[in-house]
């Protein structure tokens, strides 16, 4: 039996993307199932890659920004109280259903080659943070002014920065990752 070898692309295809809904409500609904499932599941999962592949302080930033996406998610939740719980998202329910797979494939690649999985996280991260500030919350802060949800349209510009930062961060991990291996080569 052959090792399938865990790529960047099916890495960030495992995991859910907000969608704009066809009104706030839903857009919400979508955005506090990704939240949360970035802080549940996605980065604590790249965290303990990172601890895995000894790299602990890679491993705390996914870890902050688990906790930051938390925080996405209940100023979302504070701005529509009467949510509930989100429907979980097709995206979501399959990423959760592939990340078993996705955790046993790694675990025997994080034993051949901690760094490459690490290095692709990582890319993963950076894109995941870069689709959220770049395309996915602009259109829904864009559908909260268009629907004169001023409030809304704040928190998602909020969300906006922060999912900004995030890229920053993984983006300035990946690179200081890059060099010291390149220093170690």
């Amino acid at each position: 039996m052959s090792e399938r070898t865990i790529t960047e692309d099916m890495i960030f295809e495992c995991f859910a993307a907000a969608q704009k809904g066809a009104d706030l409500q839903s857009s919400a609904e979508s955005f506090v199932d990704v939240e949360e499932y970035e802080n549940r599941v996605m980065y604590p999962e790249f965290a303990r890659w990172a601890k895995e592949a000894g790299y602990p302080e890679i491993s705390k930033i996914f870890l902050t920004v688990a906790g930051e996406e938390k925080a996405h998610a209940v100023w979302m939740r504070e701005l529509y109280q009467e949510m509930g719980e989100p429907p979980r998202g097709k995206d979501t329910a399959r990423a959760i259903a592939a990340l078993k797979e996705i955790r046993d494939n790694c675990d025997r690649l994080l034993a051949m080659n901690p760094e490459g999985v690490l290095e692709n996280a990582l890319k993963v991260a950076i894109r995941v943070e870069n689709r959220e500030w770049k395309e996915i919350y602009p259109n829904l802060r864009d559908q909260a002014i268009a629907a004169k949800n001023t409030r809304a349209a704040e928190v998602y510009q909020r969300v906006i920065d922060s999912e900004k930062q995030h890229a920053v961060w993984f983006q300035e991990a990946l690179d200081s990752y890059q060099n010291a291996r390149r220093a170690t080569a």
